[in-house]
């Protein structure tokens, strides 16, 4: 009875309060019934309006949010992933509010949606923190993790727009500018420095070791970074980059993952990749689809 009633809640995790996601997914897929919708519709905007005075418990940083626009880098930690988060979440309130019908509230999550715009740096194209009066830091290294981040550094999370991924292009100058990042991404060295950590985590030996630049294969972060290029028109490297690393971080071996199997989400990640298709954003119906990559599937569903 203990461990149920320590699950009565969403603990917000790697951060903010992404059972959003799971919800607006299911909203979207018809699934779940219109009142249990309604109910959970409620539970999101109430945290994403509010604070817990745990902070084991929904969006950090909410008020601050809903001042700035953005989670300020002196108030919370990782500011730039909380901020892109909520952004999504939004995202995630505006599509079940639509199927729904609650109109009204469909404008108002859309524009918070476009929140993760407030934090690029056009300079650096980064995604980077704020602090209250708007500033970035002086000091700024790509390959430093933590402090600002979530597990990884700007390079594995300034592609954390997965609802606006066109919009993430307009701010780096076009698609192909987009694209020209991504490939720097695939092509620069698997550098890291431990920064926020202060000491060396696994995540990072985990790039370094596999070595596809500073796509960190081994954390979700970078799972849907190979992906982006279908979604700007370049199918061909997403085919290839997601084939890559199908066939050279992986094996049947003892050490056949590129890292952390992470209760089942790197296995998720080769499933779905070898099978050609990726659900590349909760809450859209479309998938992103790419070579497949075994000679026959099947896929059994099972009644809910």
């Amino acid at each position: 009875m203990a461990a149920e009633m320590d699950s009565v809640g969403e603990v917000g995790c790697m951060p903010s309060t992404l059972i959003d996601a799971v919800i607006a997914e299911a909203a979207v897929n018809g699934i779940g019934k219109r009142s249990v919708l309604e109910n959970a519709l409620e539970g999101m905007l109430h945290h994403a309006n509010n604070e817990a005075d745990d902070p084991r418990y929904g969006r950090n940083g909410a008020l601050s949010y809903l001042k700035y626009g953005y989670m300020p880098r002196e108030e919370v930690r990782e500011s730039v992933n909380l901020t892109q988060d909520s952004a999504y979440g939004d995202f995630c309130i505006a599509k079940v509010a639509e199927v729904l019908g609650r109109t009204e509230l469909v404008d108002e999550y859309m524009k918070r949606s476009k929140n993760y715009k407030n934090i690029f740096d056009p300079e650096s194209g980064f995604m980077r923190g704020k602090d209250k009066n708007g500033k970035m830091a002086e000091f700024f290294d790509p390959c430093s993790w933590g402090g600002e981040y979530t597990e990884g550094s700007a390079w594995q999370n300034s592609f954390a727009v997965p609802h606006d991924i066109l919009g993430l292009a307009e701010l780096h100058g076009g698609k192909d500018k987009l694209i020209e990042k991504l490939d720097e991404l695939f092509t620069s060295e698997p550098k890291y420095r431990v920064f926020g950590y202060n000491n060396e985590i696994h995540e990072m030996t985990e790039m370094a070791l596999v070595d596809f630049g500073q796509m960190a294969i081994s954390n979700q972060p970078s799972f849907h970074l190979p992906f982006i290029y279908a979604l700007l028109g370049e199918q061909e490297k997403t085919d290839h980059y997601v084939e890559k690393l199908v066939k050279e971080a992986f094996s049947s071996a003892d050490n056949g993952y590129p890292g952390d199997e992470d209760n089942g989400t790197t296995s998720a990640w080769y499933i779905l990749a070898t099978l050609g298709m990726y659900r590349f954003c909760p809450g859209m119906t479309d998938w992103v689809y790419t070579k497949k990559l075994v000679k026959s599937a099947k896929i059994r569903g099972e009644k809910i």
